[in-house]
């Protein structure tokens, strides 16, 4: 018999929805703050005294692209490791995950409302965060009925 239900890609799947969330948050914060990315950069090519022909246009979006992939990419990660300790710790339960998710959406929405200078930004992670518990609830769920029996292919 195979068991087919793994906490550790449903994990993946919670934090890929996470992922999204957070960089549809981290993008609109960013637009938010493109004159003063674009002052920054000004004022560094000034200092440095560089002929840099690379329009500073293109070096915020790059910036927007290289920040959001790695948005994603720490919570797809940072979810697929919340579901291998919660199968290494025997299921302990969703009330759990819970109040990890939470500690972890509260220390992410304090790092993020910082940097946008925003309580509602920081806020916005922290709900984002608190999505996974559901979305991995529920896929944890659905796939607990077909978790015994032979694995058919094709």
């Amino acid at each position: 018999m195979v068991e087919r239900t793994d906490p550790g890609s449903v994990g993946v799947v919670a934090g890929r929805f996470v992922g999204a969330l957070t960089v549809v948050l981290t993008v609109a914060v960013m637009l938010t703050h493109e004159e003063g990315f674009y002052r920054a950069v000004r004022i560094v090519l000034a200092g440095l005294e560089s002929d840099f022909d690379v329009p500073v246009w293109v070096l915020f979006w790059g910036n927007v692209a290289l920040v959001a992939a790695g948005r994603y990419a720490f919570c797809y990660v940072l979810g697929s490791l919340l579901g291998v300790a919660y199968d290494w710790l025997d299921r302990p339960g969703i009330a759990l995950l819970a109040i990890v998710v939470a500690l972890l959406g509260t220390i992410d929405g304090i790092y993020g409302g910082f940097g946008a200078q925003s309580v509602l930004v920081g806020g916005g992670y922290l709900l984002a965060w608190l999505a996974y518990v559901p979305v991995f609830a529920w896929l944890l769920e659905a796939n607990d009925e077909t978790d015994d029996g032979p694995v058919r292919l094709g």
